[in-house]
């Protein structure tokens, strides 16, 4: 079951402005643009970098997660800073990062079992983005 769309973008509204306290000077820029929330990194080991979370489907589901393109494609895995990039994923066949409380690492064959609703209350986004900051090397 979604939110209704007033909801969940009140709800985002509040979790962007904790993860930007929690993360600071660490990032370049956070921004809620529609179900997306875009994280700009730069001086990273591939320059700047836009990590996308989307959140279309959260709480209910977790957050889909991405390191895009400024025209939002996602980029390929020379563009993945730090430990960011894992493999191809096998379920989605694109780029992903094996960070628990993502969409893509909840779909992962072997991680099944490690249901998003045990942990949808205690993983919110400024902890995850905190998790993905520091796997991308800031």
């Amino acid at each position: 079951m979604t939110l209704h769309p007033a909801l969940l973008s009140d709800m985002l509204q509040d979790e962007v402005s904790a993860a930007r306290v929690r993360l600071g000077s660490r990032i370049a820029g956070l921004e809620l643009k529609g179900h997306n929330v875009i994280c700009t990194l730069e001086g990273t080991n591939v320059g700047t970098a836009l990590l996308r979370l989307d959140a279309r489907d959260y709480d209910a589901e977790p957050m889909a997660f991405a390191v895009v393109q400024p025209d939002g494609t996602i980029a390929d895995r020379a563009g993945w800073p730090g430990q960011l990039f894992h493999s191809l994923h096998s379920v989605l066949d694109r780029p992903w990062a094996c960070v628990q409380g993502t969409y893509e690492y909840h779909c992962w064959p072997a991680h099944t079992a490690d249901r998003w609703d045990a942990l949808r209350a205690t993983l919110r986004l400024p902890h995850l983005l905190d998790h993905l900051v520091k796997r991308a090397g800031k």
